[in-house]
């Protein structure tokens, strides 16, 4: 497999924090799609969106990624709709492991709020309908069979973003298959320090 991992899943749930610090884990650059976007057209995703429309935002959304699977070693932070696009599934389906973040809608609804305030709020769209909470209800139930074609789920409701991030990590231990062997960083020194026990006592002659 491919040494990349793509973050999926609904707004909210932790792409950009969780991501930042699994890269920190794997010693991997973090790369973020929506800040490469805005950075690469000189203007922030609402203005793209308000400006071109949709579509034209997808399709510098699709070349973006492209871009991104050209390089190896990084932990890839995707927007909330980019698992709507077959193509883009199989870019980083054959780049990478795809691990989905889940969190639920009322978890989603408190990140977004208290992310709405603040010197570095966040715009989030989605609070300025009448009912918030039912509309990310509704937008994540349109996303949610997307967001289950990928390697692997990580449910970080009850989780901090460091130990969502270690859940990554071993994710991709799990399912990467070459020989590079176990990442321990991902796993608690007690875990670890069985593993060696185990190992050790594995060498032992029998009989």
């Amino acid at each position: 497999m491919t040494p990349n991992i793509f973050l999926t899943g609904f707004s909210g749930t932790g792409k950009t924090t969780i991501g930042r610090e699994a890269a920190r884990i794997l010693g991997w650059r973090f790369v973020d799609l929506d800040e490469c976007i805005e950075a690469d057209a000189g203007k922030s995703i609402d203005a793209i969106f308000a400006e071109h429309g949709e579509p034209h935002f997808r399709a510098l959304e699709a070349q973006t990624l492209l871009a991104a699977c050209k390089s190896e070693r990084q932990v890839v932070s995707t927007g909330g709709g980019i698992a709507e696009s077959a193509d883009n599934r199989t870019a980083m389906m054959q780049h990478g492991a795809v691990v989905c973040l889940e969190a639920s809608p009322e978890t989603i609804y408190e990140r977004v709020l208290a992310q709405s305030t603040g010197d570095d709020a966040i715009v989030r769209p989605m609070l300025a309908a009448d009912d918030p909470l039912d509309r990310i209800r509704f937008l994540k139930s349109q996303r949610q069979l997307n967001y289950t074609l990928a390697h692997w789920t990580v449910h970080t409701d009850i989780l901090s973003p460091e130990q969502a991030a270690h859940e990554v990590v071993r994710a991709f231990d799990i399912l990467n298959d070459d020989e590079e062997g176990i990442c321990w960083k991902a796993y608690p020194d007690w875990m670890r320090d069985r593993a060696n026990q185990l190992e050790d006592e594995d060498k032992q002659p029998t009989g």
